[in-house]
């Protein structure tokens, strides 16, 4: 996660003895100057929605980003990825791993299934446990735009004292796990990644429509470069 790894580049401690205080006081103090930004802040106990706009803004926080959607994780793997060389797309059965974590904790089972559950109940129940290690998918109730678009949704080790691989590991072996956590290498080879980008952007996956805005329209630049049709129209100046 990223507070996983500002922890360990910035201070050069175990997650063990810092990840609890920093990720309090990280969060705290997010929350007093970002309402000056926002057109509507989450409540101040809405522990999910704040990390998760903490995450849309780029910040550490122990959620790790994942989405429901394929072709989205293709894009983001294939963009980031360097002419020949492999990239890979991470698939997570979350059901079968739900359940381990049910069997380990059986009052969430119960917050899960009751009628009137919320997902700031079912979180503030997560982070206030201790001595628990597990992984479990979260998600705000009200989505921001990215998470919206990116068909998104957060895994959150249970235990922020120890990395996001303990904690999924002390689910299952890894004989057992890997049936349910699967990896998807791709080649980068520099034809197949342009063929790759091109047909996304024809699906209408591309940046412009995962990250809005400026931000995402800046993005696009160059992946626009593998398709010249798009600037036939448009005759250079001398």
């Amino acid at each position: 996660t990223t507070l996983e790894r500002a922890i360990r580049r910035q201070l050069g401690s175990s997650l063990d003895t810092e990840a609890i205080n920093w990720e309090y006081k990280l969060e705290r103090y997010f929350q007093r100057i970002a309402p000056m930004f926002l057109p509507e802040a989450p409540k101040e106990d809405n522990w999910i929605e704040w990390r998760a706009l903490i995450r849309h803004y780029g910040g550490p926080a122990r959620l790790l980003d994942w989405t429901y959607s394929f072709f989205v994780a293709v894009f983001l793997a294939m963009q980031e990825a360097k002419d020949d060389e492999h990239c890979a797309v991470w698939a997570y059965n979350v059901d079968w791993w739900k359940k381990r974590v049910v069997r380990r904790i059986p009052k969430l089972g119960k917050i899960v299934k009751a009628k009137n559950s919320k997902s700031e109940i079912e979180f503030n129940y997560l982070r206030k446990l201790k001595g628990k290690k597990g992984i479990w998918p979260v998600n705000p109730f009200r989505l921001n735009e990215r998470l919206h678009a990116q068909q998104g949704v957060f895994l959150m080790p249970l235990d922020v004292s120890s990395s996001f691989m303990e904690n999924l590991r002390d689910l299952a072996t890894p004989t057992v796990g890997r049936e349910h956590l699967w990896k998807i290498n791709l080649s980068c080879n520099k034809t197949f990644r342009k063929e790759c980008i091109a047909e996304l952007q024809r699906m209408n996956i591309q940046n412009q429509t995962l990250f809005r805005g400026l931000d995402g329209l800046a993005r696009d630049l160059e992946n626009k470069m593998l398709m010249p049709e798009h600037f036939k129209d448009i005759e250079p100046k001398l």
